[in-house]
């Protein structure tokens, strides 16, 4: 069996029309909390004084809005971002009101929303939210978004759900941390045990003072250095008076198993709510509403929770919240630009008598590859075949997508090449997206492997068109 192959192809293209909307046309918003902010993400350290350096936001890691690696913004290629998000951030305290900044900065093509775990991960002897009072604060999100004006209203909302807390405490609580014997020694307001391990520093041939590194770690012997680690983790989470970690309610030691079991039970509960206030606002003045379930479900694995603090995605985690959402809502999310997705009419056909031309491709036909090779963009151009035939504006393009044969495992070289399908709107300009999958659902990096381009046949609304045009390799 192949172990690489064109498992999938998923096809989107540019135009169409929501009556009036026009918001940042190629740009993503991220509204949420920790998890959309990258926060502790970059946790490639090995001593006390380099990991805190890197507490705090990883904004290039975001899996919704960051741009180093894959993100829905990334995905979905957009070139400007609209960041509302913030550590600690609620659906309770903060959801409206970051809905409300998203349309006040100008708006944004495609809001990406991320909140509910800290609405569970309260303080120790706090309360949570019921599910009515977060359907409340969910319902005056979603109203500030789809009732914006034209100009600032998006075109689409994609909602992840809250992930599983109660399940990162039990895999991550008995592991040991860079600085704690064990995760719960940080989680218990820093007073676990300091690892006997700790290295205060660690000798780096870029770094001038290294030569101290050795007193460092022998006075750590009798000196609190973590100390410093307490305030780094109270400046990241803004936070002021005695360090305490944030979600004793449930992660502290002192919670009562109780207190997990209800953050379990209300985590089901909060994402029954989101997906019951998406599906009645999918449409509501044309704002598509869509759910990811996909983090709601997911375990994460120890390697991909920070070792900072045992609890928020690192980058590899980062990275699988931001293919397992893309992977749920690739297939009913619009491309950068679309609004509304429409397709034409059809009411501008001329008669049959005079309607025989077919269109064309017309010059400036360009593509490339993005995403680490993983997605094959291309933007075609087509014209009307002859003056007179309105309809070769509303052209269908058939597509097909082929390789040039290097690489043995894909199967797209014969002919010309694998059928993708139609695709068809009212525009001149069809950008065409393909993203490359794996058999087992990942994205695949396809373009490192062998070159591929896109073939089209562009035909008219009376199916004149025959010719397959072929595009150039990438």
């Amino acid at each position: 069996m192949n172990k690489r192959a064109l498992a999938v192809m998923f096809l989107i293209v540019a135009g169409g029309g929501m009556e009036g909307a026009t918001a940042a046309p190629n740009s993503v918003a991220g509204g949420g909390d920790s998890m959309v902010v990258g926060f502790n993400a970059n946790d490639g350290c090995d001593d006390l004084l380099e990991c805190i350096g890197n507490f705090g936001a990883d904004a290039g890691s975001s899996f919704a809005t960051g741009s180093s690696g894959p993100s829905i913004r990334t995905y979905l290629g957009a070139t400007g971002v609209n960041t509302q998000q913030a550590n600690g951030a609620t659906w309770m305290a903060n959801g409206p009101s970051q809905s409300a900044a998203m349309i006040n900065a100008g708006g944004a093509h495609t809001v990406v929303l991320s909140f509910g775990g800290n609405d569970l991960l309260q303080p120790l002897g706090g309360t949570m939210p019921t599910k009515d009072e977060i359907r409340t604060k969910v319902r005056a999100s979603f109203d500030t978004l789809c009732n914006a004006p034209s100009g600032s209203r998006p075109a689409q909302v994609i909602v992840s759900a809250v992930p599983k807390v109660t399940h990162l405490r039990t895999l991550m609580k008995d592991r040991k941390h860079f600085a704690f014997e064990t995760c719960q020694g940080i989680w218990d307001n820093f007073a676990g045990p300091v690892s006997k391990d700790l290295k205060v520093c660690d000798v780096h041939w870029w770094n001038p003072i290294s030569w101290l590194c050795g007193i460092a770690n022998l006075l750590q012997k009798w000196t609190n250095w973590v100390d410093g680690l307490k305030n780094a983790v109270v400046w990241a989470w803004d936070q002021f008076g005695t360090p305490k970690f944030p979600g004793g309610y449930v992660l502290n030691s002192a919670a009562p198993e109780s207190n997990r079991t209800l953050a379990a039970a209300r985590q089901v509960e909060y994402n029954q709510v989101l997906a019951e206030e998406i599906a009645a606002y999918n449409g509501r003045n044309g704002v598509k509403f869509v759910f990811s379930g996909a983090v709601g479900d997911y375990l994460f694995d120890a390697s991909q929770v920070s070792q900072l603090d045992c609890f928020h995605p690192n980058r590899v985690g980062q990275k699988a919240v931001a293919q397992m959402v893309w992977n749920q809502v690739r297939a009913n999310v619009y491309p950068m630009g679309v609004y509304g997705g429409a397709t034409g009419p059809g009411t501008n056909d001329t008669t049959a008598s005079i309607d025989t031309v077919a269109p064309v491709i017309a010059t400036g036909w360009t593509g490339s590859w993005q995403n680490n090779y993983t997605q094959l963009r291309q933007s075609v151009p087509t014209a009307r075949g002859n003056a007179t035939d309105l309809s070769g504006d509303l052209t269908v393009l058939e597509l097909w997508a082929q390789n040039y044969g290097y690489d043995s495992s894909y199967a797209c070289v014969g002919g010309s090449g694998c059928y993708l399908g139609k695709v068809r709107e009212a525009n001149r300009v069809h950008d065409v997206m393909i993203d490359f999958y794996s058999y087992d659902g990942y994205l695949d990096d396809a373009g490192r492997w062998d070159y591929w381009r896109v073939n089209v046949k562009p035909q008219d609304n009376r199916g004149n068109g025959t010719t397959i045009f072929y595009g150039a390799w990438y």
